[in-house]
């Protein structure tokens, strides 16, 4: 018995931001496989990594003393780069870094930094992002969250039933968080996935997920039905 499990996207604003560990989902695109990107603070380095769909590691890249913003542009280059690992033509990812501070730093020149880091993210005009990832392994059903909150506002995570029953909620204001949850003893069916602002009644991020089983088949279906950028999504905030 092999598990299907859908997608469809209602509303989500932006791409998905996670430094520590950040996936692409190629649903859209006609190319498999997924990328991660993982930042180790002990080691001051950051780790790219490029898989096919059954999660074998077919190219890495490491950074030393770098970190990678998951910023639009570099999202693109990684996604550009991961077409191009597929088709078994390596090359450099080509995306932007900055330093980050050395072990052996003066500890007041490594608090500075990154003071001065995270005053530059709770600035940026970015709103909160996010992206919600199924993934299945035979009969097991993962549901993967990640969301960049570059301005540490409260947010609410719900999974809700057909029937609008709440199965799991979530509080968080850190500035990026990764969830996973485990929906394999969960019947088949139908799931909502909202994330709200606090302060906001109406929800930022409303995905339908579809959970079913059948013989031998595991399939992935994204449907995008509406995207709420992050500007749109500052200038409703603004006219509320």
């Amino acid at each position: 018995m092999k598990t299907i499990f859908q997608l469809l996207i209602l509303a989500i604003i932006g791409p998905a931001r996670s430094q520590e560990l950040a996936y692409y989902d190629s649903a859209k695109s006609t190319t498999s496989g997924f990328w991660e990107v993982l930042t180790d603070y002990r080691t001051s380095s950051t780790e790219i990594r490029y898989y096919t769909p059954d999660q074998k590691l077919i190219h890495q890249e490491v950074f030393p003393h770098q970190l990678v913003k998951l910023t639009k542009r570099n999202v693109e280059r990684l996604n550009a780069t991961l077409v191009k690992v597929n088709l078994q033509q390596k090359e450099a990812s080509n995306v932007k870094t900055v330093v980050l501070p050395l072990d052996h730093e003066d500890s007041r020149l490594t608090r500075t930094r990154r003071k001065r880091m995270e005053e530059q993210r709770r600035l940026s005009p970015e709103g909160m992002s996010a992206r919600v990832v199924p993934s299945t392994d035979g009969e097991n059903a993962m549901l993967k969250i990640y969301v960049y909150n570059p301005h540490e506002e409260r947010l609410r995570i719900d999974i809700l039933t057909a029937k609008n029953n709440t199965i799991c909620q979530e509080y968080n204001d850190s500035f990026q968080q990764y969830y996973r949850f485990n929906l394999s003893n969960m019947p088949s069916g139908t799931y909502r996935v909202r994330i709200y602002n606090a302060k906001d009644k109406v929800p930022a991020v409303d995905n339908l997920v579809l959970l079913s089983r059948q013989p031998s088949q595991t399939v992935f279906s994204v449907q995008t039905e509406r995207t709420v950028t992050p500007s749109d999504d500052s200038r409703a905030s603004d006219n509320q």
